[in-house]
């Protein structure tokens, strides 16, 4: 099983405005520095366009397909917490033609943080091709827009800018101290699939 971002990402947690008074900037002589370290500090927290990292999930709404070779456990347990919906359950045949299953065969579970497709009572997975990716499921994870993205998300967003603006060389995880690392951990550490 893997999975392929097909839309979203990239959707910066803080405006620049904002970043500028956190940061206490009066002038306009640093928006390139500003803008990397609003990148760099939402980069840190969203998952990377492989499904790792971060969270553990998108956090402003996107896309994504999980693809397997058959209807098993790995493609029907959805890898992030915050799935908000199915688009779509695509498969090809054992002939190769791709279709889509109907919607009214499965639904979205939830068990805790945990997302699952589950085939409803009496209906069944159609027959498969011999492929690698003959299941793709598309699902749609994260918050709706960066107006819904909890305050305590935003502020640690806030701390790494501050990180990520002061230590110009800095990128992703490389170079973050420990202390900012707990800071944000403690800010975020409740909206992770397993919660401390």
């Amino acid at each position: 099983m893997w999975l392929e971002r097909i839309s979203g990402g990239s959707v910066d947690l803080i405006e620049p405005e904002d970043a500028k008074a956190h940061l206490r900037i009066l002038v306009d002589d640093f928006e390139a520095e500003i803008t990397r370290a609003i990148n760099a500090s939402t980069a840190y927290l969203d998952v990377d366009e492989d499904g790792f990292g971060g969270l553990g999930f998108p956090l402003i709404q996107q896309m994504w397909a999980s693809k397997s070779s058959s209807f098993c456990a790995d493609v029907l347990r959805l890898p992030f917490g915050r799935v908000t919906a199915i688009n779509e359950i695509r498969f090809k045949d054992p002939a190769g033609n791709s279709s889509v299953v109907s919607s009214a065969n499965y639904q979205l579970t939830r068990q805790g943080r945990s997302c699952f497709v589950s085939l409803l009572p009496g209906r069944a997975w159609p027959q498969l091709a011999n492929l690698p990716d003959a299941v793709e499921v598309r699902f749609s994870a994260g918050f709706s827009d960066v107006d819904v993205v909890p305050a305590d998300i935003k502020s640690a967003a806030r701390l790494l800018i501050t990180h990520f603006f002061e230590i110009r060389q800095a990128t992703g995880d490389v170079g973050v101290p420990n202390e900012t690392k707990i800071a944000v951990e403690n800010l975020v550490s409740r909206y992770r699939r397993f919660a401390a």
